[in-house]
């Protein structure tokens, strides 16, 4: 009989779902496509970067080497020295190689090996010669690297130029010596080469980089495209899946192996009595081998709960959640777990059903989304609610071993107050930095809210946990909070409380560990309260004190060697000028930089000490080198604060001066800024006396103070040193800028030397020299390394001009 309902096991709507099923195959074959339609268009994209980033790195390659045959032709040309001129020729191999490279390009037939030839001997790397013939070959013609390669030919013509100078020197040396009129002509000749290669290398570099941008950002829009086909056509699959599975859910209700979610029946054993295929699927399992196992065999040991008696806990398991599943051969797959109890019936005992779906490939995802559920926007640290669910879990395992520390910021509204939420919440980060940098793998800090934070101490005792504490209230100590010329304090009260049979639930915990911060704030602030029944001592600094006897015991045995890094004149002029730095190296051989020692022996008043055998080592070093102080401009030597206010450290040194009064026109003692304004008078004192014997006063990190411009005044200073706070991000915007031009201004006005610390590329380098700053110092121009090595260097005081030396683009 015919009720208008077509039979589900025949007619159109089986006919349908078997057309469907035909046509799946191709739609998953289209879904592939595009899928690997966009994994190209990915490809293309990495592979064009890479192209353009090996022709830019081979660019800095031709750059230096140009360079290196115009200093060394340089030279030749006014002291005839053989090994200048092979050096020039040695340097000018790569452009030459790189132009035989691109020729063997050009030719029909395109000659690969000596393309690869030619590259190599332009210093490429091997495995960039074939992005490089590569993107050569596919877009030569294509606009802006047609660009490029234009510029690449024009630059080189000079290089022929550089070659031909080369030649005429050797001949004319081979004749007979240079006159002076030669010399200056020759010199005069490559500097213009000189000066009309660079603009050229760097437009070659720019004209690179932009095609690289415009290939990036057409080949980024492609793979939009498929990526929004593949999104538009895996949703209309998926549509039409989720109707035909719709249109014969009420065939197919019972159907529990027809299911795409892995099911499976449980007893209250743990025992197996059903599954379904797709669970066989993800245990990687036959579906017959599936009855003979129990839960404990396929479920990860850490996900499967177990009450006090050693049985399941299904209480615990019928949380829904991630539980990790183990197949055979040990591989781990992530599935999204809900079970249900089942009611006894039918005389058979209870059943536990579980839904299993296979989220391995997602749970990256879902992890990074979990991340940003849990953790404050501000400081990246773990937020309250995450603080909450950790103790949790920590009063389950404590067992006395654990410690809470609640720490409260003592200077947090007054920063608020006075310099707004920007500084407050600038204060806050710092903080949290600081203090995440001082805790051990596997403790965590979180920010319970406003100026309140907590610190979770594993496997920690109070009495740890105090001197933990300890450790961490010495280094903020030592840290300070600087904004808008103003300085705080990064103190906090702490309290700290033991995670033990005491501590009944989280509340608790975390109002006992409240109630000893507030104690602490009771007593005067910035202190730690443990929550017992008597409260200790602070703990005693014993990482800073540990420190501060390595370091005497260094000086003792001369384990600190000095370093140097140079400082440069912008304009190219001036003699050799660099600051002595100090390194501290132990009896291992490590060397450890002075932001590790030379805190603690200034904040336990040895600082002088230091200063003191740095003075000493740098006197008898050029003692020991008579030619380079001879050669030298300045030496730039720190003073630290405690030094200068010490009358002895003012006698050491003027005694030292009065033995050795070569010295006094080469040397620059540097005051910081903040120092002088906290000992003024000693400042003054000590500057009047050093400078009456021929020594140079620089005024170090200078704008970091409170009143810079005014102290000048006072101070008979001849150097400003700007502070790196305000060069390291000059590039980025326009208030750095303005502020580093007006202390160029007014240090002009006022006859004052400027340089500027902490220059890290050659777009700031060009910025500060655009705002009339004389000097740059940092990575850009010079990397420190030992006095000993530098002095050899310039063993014999032979300029090396500013103009050549080699800095890498920004």
């Amino acid at each position: 009989m015919d009720n208008g309902v077509t039979s589900a096991w025949g007619g159109p709507g089986r006919q349908d779902d078997d057309r469907g099923l035909q046509r799946l195959p191709v739609r998953v074959a289209a879904l592939i496509l595009l899928s690997a339609l966009g994994a190209l268009l990915t490809a293309a994209v990495l592979e064009t970067q890479a192209g353009a980033t090996a022709y830019i790195i081979g660019e800095s390659h031709w750059s230096k080497a140009h360079q290196r045959a115009v200093l060394s032709l340089y030279r030749y040309a006014g002291h005839a020295r053989q090994a200048d001129l092979d050096d020039a020729r040695q340097a000018l191999r790569v452009p030459l190689g790189d132009r035989a490279g691109r020729e063997a390009l050009e030719r029909d037939p395109v000659d690969l090996e000596a393309a690869r030839a030619g590259f190599l001997q332009g210093n490429n790397a091997p495995g960039d010669i074939h992005r490089l013939i590569w993107m050569y070959r596919a877009l030569g013609k294509a606009p802006y690297f047609r660009d490029s390669v234009r510029l690449w030919r024009e630059a080189e013509v000079e290089i022929e130029q550089l070659v031909a100078v080369a030649d005429a020197l050797e001949a004319h040396v081979a004749k007979a010596p240079l006159a002076d009129a030669d010399v200056l002509a020759y010199q005069r000749r490559l500097l213009e080469i000189d000066a009309r290669l660079r603009p050229k290398e760097l437009a070659f570099s720019r004209s690179l980089a932009d095609g690289a941008n415009f290939m990036r950002r057409v080949l980024l829009a492609l793979s939009a495209l498929v990526f929004v086909a593949l999104c538009a056509y895996a949703l209309y699959v998926m549509r039409g899946t989720l109707r035909r599975v719709r249109e014969t859910e009420s065939e197919f209700r019972m159907a529990f192996h027809q299911s795409v979610v892995g099911m499976l029946k449980l007893d209250r054993e743990g025992r197996f009595t059903q599954a379904n295929e797709a669970l066989a699927q993800i245990l990687d399992r036959p579906l017959q081998d599936l009855r003979a196992l129990r839960l404990a065999d396929v479920l990860h040991p850490d996900d499967l709960a177990r009450d006090a008696a050693g049985g399941i806990d299904w209480n615990r398991l019928r949380e829904p959640g991630e539980r990790r599943f183990v197949r055979p051969g040990g591989e781990v797959r992530w599935v999204r777990w809900t079970a249900s109890v089942v009611d006894a019936r039918a005389g058979r005992g209870e059943r536990v059903f579980v839904l299993a779906e296979d989220v391995s490939e997602a749970h990256e995802l879902a992890c990074e989304i979990a991340h940003q559920a849990s953790h404050d926007e501000l400081t990246g640290l773990i937020n309250r609610r995450e603080i909450a669910r950790r103790l949790g879990c920590a009063l389950g395992q404590a067992q006395g071993r654990h410690t809470l520390c609640y720490i409260d910021l003592d200077q947090f509204k007054l920063v608020n107050d006075t310099c707004g939420h920007e500084a407050g919440d600038r204060f806050l980060c710092q903080f949290a930095t600081i203090v995440s940098s001082q805790l051990r793998r596997g403790d965590w800090l979180g920010r319970l809210g406003g100026d309140e934070f907590a610190i979770l101490l594993h496997d920690t005792t109070l009495e740890e946990a105090e001197a933990a504490m300890a450790r961490i209230h010495a280094v903020l100590a030592d840290t300070g909070f600087s904004w808008a010329g103003r300085t705080f304090g990064m103190n906090c009260s702490i309290g700290v409380a033991e995670i033990n049979d005491d501590a009944v639930d989280v509340d608790w915990l975390l109002r006992a560990a409240d109630a000893a911060c507030y104690v602490a704030k009771e007593e005067g602030r910035n202190r730690i309260r443990c929550y017992r029944d008597s409260d200790p001592s602070l703990s005693k600094r014993r990482h800073e004190l540990e420190w501060v006897a390595h370091t005497q015991l260094a000086i003792a045995e001369q384990r600190l060697p000095l370093y140097a890094q140079r400082i440069v004149a912008l304009d190219g002029s001036g003699r050799l000028q660099y600051e002595v730095l100090v390194r501290l190296r132990d009896r291992e051989g490590r060397l450890h930089a002075p932001g590790v020692f030379l805190p603690a022996m200034e904040r336990y008043g040895q600082g002088m000490a230091v200063d003191t055998y740095v003075v000493d080592a740098l006197f008898r070093h050029f003692v020991q080198y008579p030619g380079h102080l001879a050669g030298l401009e300045l030496c730039h030597v720190n003073v630290s604060a405690q030094s200068i206010a010490e009358p002895a450290f003012l006698d050491h040194v003027t005694a030292l001066l009065d033995r050795h009064p070569a010295v006094a026109r080469s040397l620059c003692f540097e005051i910081t800024e903040t120092a002088v304004i906290a000992n003024l008078d000693d400042a003054c004192r000590f500057i009047e006396a050093v400078r009456a014997r021929g020594c140079r006063i620089a005024l170090d990190d200078f704008g970091s103070g409170l009143s810079s411009f005014g102290y000048l005044k006072r101070l008979a200073v001849d150097i400003l040193k700007i502070d790196g706070a305000f060069i390291r991000d000059l590039s980025q915007g326009d208030a750095d800028l303005a502020l580093v031009r007006s202390m160029s201004q007014m240090g002009q006005a006022l006859g004052k030397v400027t340089i500027a610390e902490w220059v890290e590329c050659a777009s700031v380098m060009a910025q500060l020299r655009e705002v009339g700053i004389g000097y740059v110092q940092g990575y850009a121009v010079h990397v420190p390394c030992p006095l000993s090595d530098l002095t050899e260097a310039w063993a014999g005081g032979e300029p090396v001009y500013a103009e050549l030396a080699p800095v890498e683009p920004a």
